[in-house]
């Protein structure tokens, strides 16, 4: 987003976009499969931009999500299918995670969460969502990299 580069805020871009449904842990990726013929492809509407602060994490830029019903029912469906294993940790945000902010000192951390807010946001187009990968994140001293599990198709019409 050209428009926050001109705020010169130590931000790291997200490589690919992502909305986080669930945090699979030790759950086997084949409990959610047959949950995806029960869905069919749906829209998204992105609001604005905001951040997630946590002291102890680096904060996040995300686009906020208008409420959709389809989107909670299909976290819900994976939810269920894995909280025997793997419970979640927070409740769900619907959210486009689209950077995060390098580990700074806290004022840097105010500076950009103030700057954040006073943004305007332009308007976004509403997506289809017609699948959902599951990927597995790899923490290591560089930093987080996800690799791609697979990836499942919603039921088309």
């Amino acid at each position: 987003m050209p428009q926050l580069d001109k705020l010169k805020i130590p931000l790291v871009w997200e490589k690919r976009p992502h909305l986080t449904l669930n945090f699979l842990g030790r759950a086997d990726s084949k409990l959610v499969i047959p949950l995806i013929p029960q869905f069919h492809p749906f829209l998204l509407q992105p609001l604005y931009l905001d951040t997630l602060y946590n002291r102890h994490e680096p904060t996040i830029l995300y686009l906020s999500l208008a409420k959709s019903e389809d989107l909670l029912q299909l976290q819900a469906s994976i939810s269920s299918s894995i909280s025997s294993i793997t419970p979640q940790p927070r409740k769900f945000l619907p959210h486009i995670t689209i950077g995060r902010l390098k580990r700074t000192d806290p004022v840097s951390t105010k500076r950009f969460i103030d700057r954040i807010s006073d943004f305007e946001s332009p308007q976004f187009s509403s997506f289809a969502v017609d699948k959902i990968t599951l990927y597995q994140s790899l923490i290591t001293q560089a930093g987080t990299t996800h690799q791609k599990l697979a990836t499942f198709s919603f039921a088309t019409s």
